[in-house]
């Protein structure tokens, strides 16, 4: 019996201290490897950028919006402002938060933040609260990576598993003479993007509705706005813009009518509560557009990206009014 006890006593040491060797091995790579991202934007950002700016954030489904075709809209109407497609695949708020200080340092007049459902999917990360019980909640993995500064990675090991992902993405690319040092983009002005095969054509709708997509929620839930870290960062992000004199307009990003309908009643509820919240919150409308062109044969796949060719040009139009808008106020 004595034996016994002391066997899973050594295995649960054992275990213990290959936990701790691979969490220090983990944080000692990724304290040595740059932060790819953050540095694509400092190199942006440091550039020269002239004349009154309008910079658009967002994910991979503001990719459609065109800024040369946004800038020309601007235009015909007497405002003469260059446009920056700023979005970035799996970009949120939190991402924005640590690049802010780039964004302030070029003094845009306006920045334009595309949200979605997706944006809100809290992926496991949520506001670090005390529990109600007096018994103690041990803290999540990336809640402890979370508060400790590394050279590179500012605030980067939020997600820990995007992070890993990401780097070692770039650096194999790198190794194996896979990454382009000059990259195509889809058009001016989105330095952030790469040009994608077949974006410019829209799928079938039987592929849409087969390929799986539509209602796989299982740990993609919104947490409500008292918990969800991202839209947290959302309202930081823009009252540090505010406090800078820079206008923000916020829009929700289209996304598919088959999708929407088997989106649960209560993450509807979520999302809009947040939409209200900030039209409160910041005395501004938030443009809706995620139900505005859900039937329409425009998306490319079940992700909600729309195509970009001149048939969806209505798309940046309608960001061009939206900024008209708020410009006429």
């Amino acid at each position: 019996m004595i034996k016994s006890v002391n066997s899973v006593r050594k295995t649960t040491f054992s275990i213990f201290i290959a936990f701790v060797f691979s969490v220090s091995i983990f944080l000692f790579i990724m304290s040595i490897t740059p932060d790819y991202k953050y540095l694509e934007h400092k190199e942006f950002f440091s550039q020269d950028l002239t004349g009154e700016k309008i910079f658009i954030f967002g994910s991979s489904q503001i990719y459609a919006l065109n800024p040369v075709d946004i800038s020309s809209h601007l235009l015909k109407q007497g405002h003469d402002y260059t446009v920056y497609n700023l979005g970035q695949g799996s970009s949120d708020a939190e991402e924005q938060l640590r690049t802010v200080d780039f964004v302030i340092s070029q003094e845009p007049k306006i920045v334009v933040y595309g949200i979605a459902y997706q944006t809100f999917y809290s992926h496991g990360r949520t506001i670090v609260e005390t529990p109600p019980e007096s018994l103690a909640v041990p803290p999540k993995l990336s809640d402890l990576l979370s508060i400790i500064s590394l050279p590179y990675n500012t605030g980067l090991l939020d997600n820990p598993k995007f992070a890993t992902i990401n780097t070692f993405n770039h650096f194999y690319q790198k190794q194996t003479g896979n990454f382009q040092e000059e990259l195509e983009h889809p058009y001016p002005n989105t330095p952030f993007f790469v040009r994608t095969p077949n974006a410019e054509i829209p799928a079938e709708q039987k592929d849409l509705e087969k390929d799986g997509k539509l209602a796989n929620y299982k740990g993609n839930e919104i947490y409500p706005m008292n918990k969800n870290r991202t839209y947290s960062a959302l309202k930081e992000l823009t009252h540090i813009l505010n406090d800078h004199n820079i206008e923000v307009i916020i829009f929700t990003t289209p996304h598919l009518k088959n999708w929407l309908e088997q989106l649960p009643t209560q993450q509807k509820e979520i999302f809009n509560s947040m939409l209200d919240d900030l039209e409160k919150e910041f005395n501004f409308e938030v443009f809706r557009l995620h139900d505005k062109y859900d039937v329409m044969d425009i998306w490319i796949d079940n992700d909600h990206h729309i195509a970009h060719s001149e048939k969806t040009d209505f798309y940046s139009e309608e960001v061009a009014k939206m900024i008209l808008t708020r410009i006429d106020e």
